[in-house]
């Protein structure tokens, strides 16, 4: 299946660049701007639904929150983006929107990040307020960006340059959802391996623990069942502490993806709309 995607893709932008009216206009992509713009869009696509997928799922398998209160504790996102759309209405027309697009990508690195110093005991505010915080970003982000990748597209390529734009942002968004996925598997099977190390007869730490939880479920059962329930026990903290540990690094790449994109908009070309016309600098 991989083999024939890969030889379904080149078939297709083959047959796409040489017919005399395509599908999808992939010529557009010669133009700097909406060709950098496609791609920040894509990663912006990642990072949102990326951290969208990966909140609910932290929330509900290692924190316990029933399916509503998840919900309810990602929803504040939305509060921020309605708030940025306000300030950025009122910026966008007076500052340079590369600008604007950096101070985005900027707060968003430092709301995704945000998480990495999160535990298994952390209230309710410790998530909404990363989430507010990116919502806020995402306003800077995508009306400047759109603004700038399409500034320079004529009005005969608008409806398909448009409709490519949305493309890669719900391309980059399944990429995202996937990679994401695959990452926490992983690296709770990395740092599962990490911390299983410890658990050995010459770990002191790991001794009295086994020690304390044996001693007090000795008061409830036979010897032998309190040994292997406090055995399962430090197990489950294990597979918590690990999941945990894959989640913070997930959201450390995120955030990295987010600062990589920080001085992007410098490249685009500068574009000020006047009398309704793009004009190109």
């Amino acid at each position: 299946m991989a083999v024939l995607s890969a030889v379904s893709l080149i078939a297709f932008v083959v047959w796409e660049l040489r017919t005399r009216e395509p599908i999808v206009n992939l010529r557009v992509l010669a133009k700097r701007n909406f060709a950098l713009g496609k791609a920040l869009i894509a990663l912006m696509g990642i990072v949102l639904y990326g951290t969208t997928a990966l909140l609910p799922l932290l929330l509900q398998t290692l924190l316990g929150y029933p399916a509503l209160q998840s919900g309810l504790s990602v929803s504040p996102r939305g509060i921020g983006a309605v708030l940025s759309m306000i300030v950025v209405g009122r910026l966008v027309g007076k500052l340079d929107g590369r600008y604007l697009a950096m101070f985005g990508f900027g707060v968003l690195a430092i709301s995704t990040y945000w998480p990495k110093y999160i535990n298994l005991e952390i209230s309710r505010s410790s998530i909404a307020w990363p989430q507010i915080v990116s919502g806020f970003a995402m306003g800077f982000i995508f009306v400047p960006l759109t603004m700038l990748a399409t500034g320079t597209v004529t009005n005969e390529q608008i409806g398909n340059a448009t409709g490519v734009y949305n493309l890669m942002r719900n391309v980059g968004g399944s990429l995202g959802i996937a990679g994401v996925t695959s990452m926490l598997v992983r690296g709770a099977q990395v740092h599962q391996a990490m911390l299983v190390s410890h658990l050995t007869p010459y770990d002191p730490t790991f001794q009295q623990r086994l020690h304390d939880l044996t001693s007090g479920l000795a008061a409830q059962s036979d010897p032998v069942t309190a040994t292997q329930s406090a055995y399962g026990m430090i197990y489950q903290a294990v597979m918590a502490q690990a999941n945990l540990l894959s989640y913070i690094d997930t959201f450390g790449l995120l955030a990295f993806l987010c600062l990589l994109a920080f001085f992007a908009p410098l490249f685009f070309a500068k574009v000020k709309a006047k009398q309704g016309t793009p004009s190109r600098h």
